[in-house]
């Protein structure tokens, strides 16, 4: 388990030297929601996006890698959820709400600052009330039977407006094994050729 007091924020996973900043975990998390990006794209853009130099070969290694940095600074035991998955946060869609409440609560540009991942994700997680939190919150809220209906059409006009809508159809964010052998492949090919 990770102590960001005790330990050192990592460069390496398993051994291999990788990006661990800010805009690398931002872009890993964009890519992988990506619906016009096909599983070959995908993987061309974690291997470039992750790795210093050399990269594992597995493509659930990979994916183990994204995962680790993408998740591993989160200590906690969140429950998994059975229903629908509702999208709280977008980078994209909430980039000047961040940006705004990292300014105002810590001090900290985030287009200046450098800034690991991991700590930019804790930091982030633990914002004070401002209008990036508000704004999760109504996407969190639920609605529920013992509203009266000027709560349930008011809730429903801000989940309207602060809604992310996710472009294309939805496409899973795993890539088969067969697809990523294929990209790995090619990538080596083309990466042999510059």
């Amino acid at each position: 388990m990770f102590n960001i007091l005790l330990d050192d924020l990592p460069e390496k996973w398993n051994g291999y030297a990788v990006y661990t900043d800010l805009s690398t975990g931002i872009q890993l998390s964009q890519c992988l929601i990506d619906n016009d990006l096909s599983d070959r794209e995908k993987l061309y853009q974690v291997i470039s996006l992750l790795f210093v130099e050399d990269f594992p070969r597995d493509c659930g290694k990979i994916m183990e890698a994204v995962t680790w940095l993408l998740n591993g600074w989160n200590n906690d035991h969140m429950p998994s959820r059975k229903d629908k998955k509702v999208d709280v946060m977008d980078f994209d869609v909430d980039s000047w709400r961040i940006h705004a409440a990292f300014r105002r609560q810590y001090g900290i540009d985030l287009k200046q600052e450098s800034l690991h991942f991991w700590e930019f994700m804790g930091l982030l997680s633990n914002l004070d009330e401002c209008a990036f939190t508000k704004v999760v919150e109504i996407r969190q809220k639920e609605i529920t039977a013992n509203m009266s209906k000027k709560e349930k059409d008011e809730i429903m006009k801000a989940k309207a407006m602060y809604r992310i809508e996710k472009e294309g159809a939805a496409e899973e964010n795993g890539l088969d094994q067969e697809a990523m052998d294929q990209a790995i492949s090619e990538f080596n090919r083309l990466r042999r050729k510059a």
